[in-house]
């Protein structure tokens, strides 16, 4: 898979912080910080804050939106999961974004 900065992929800052968000959240464990301290962690931050984002996504056509709506689903289900299977969740998702086209904002 390949990582990319959101305002590379597209002009909808909502999605751009989303792309960008999904790309910090599929960290490996133990390669960073985001699974270490007190509740909530910087991986469970960045769950809630792609989801946010996500969902103020407005003016994407409805093929995409439905796109969007199975990642914001998606990364509900594994919002509780064990972090190995919420950083696959998050790359799952940075991958899909990456294709999802909505118009900027």
């Amino acid at each position: 898979m390949e990582y990319v900065s959101g305002d590379d992929v597209t002009d909808n800052k909502y999605l751009a912080e989303a792309i960008d968000l999904t790309r910090e959240g599929s960290a490996q464990l133990g390669a960073t910080d985001y699974d270490q301290g007190e509740n909530p962690t910087l991986r469970d931050s960045t769950f809630y804050s792609v989801i946010e984002e996500l969902q103020k996504v407005d003016s994407a056509p409805a093929k995409e939106q439905e796109k969007i709506d199975g990642v914001i689903q998606n990364l509900q289900n594994a919002q509780n999961a064990p972090n190995d299977r919420r950083a696959r969740a998050m790359a799952e998702a940075h991958d899909t974004l990456q294709d999802v086209w909505a118009p900027p904002e």
